[in-house]
């Protein structure tokens, strides 16, 4: 069996539904400012207490991208970084 490489990005999602949620929210970002991720690994999840009771969940994700499949010409973050800057959001400073 060939080996396959992956490069890696991290995302954090936030809801105020559930983890599951957040998870959905961050894949979403992920599939429009990139591309769809071949694999993601739940880093870290935590959540916010307002009066005793979850007001917010934050989950962090590390993403898996094919190499092949990420090529620089093909790469949204890359292109953005190079010149669009109006593309390209940090994960803190866009909300779920």
């Amino acid at each position: 069996m060939a080996s396959q490489d992956y490069s890696t990005r991290q995302i954090t999602g936030t809801s105020d539904i559930s983890v599951d949620d957040a998870i959905s929210r961050a894949l979403s970002v992920a599939r429009q400012r990139f591309s769809q991720p071949d694999w993601f690994d739940v880093v870290t999840a935590r959540g916010y207490l307002s009066n005793g009771s979850v007001s917010h969940y934050q989950v962090t994700l590390d993403l898996g991208y094919a190499k092949e499949r990420n090529a620089l010409g093909e790469d949204r973050y890359f292109t953005a970084c190079a010149g669009r800057k109006s593309e390209m959001y940090h994960t803190v400073d866009v909300r779920l």
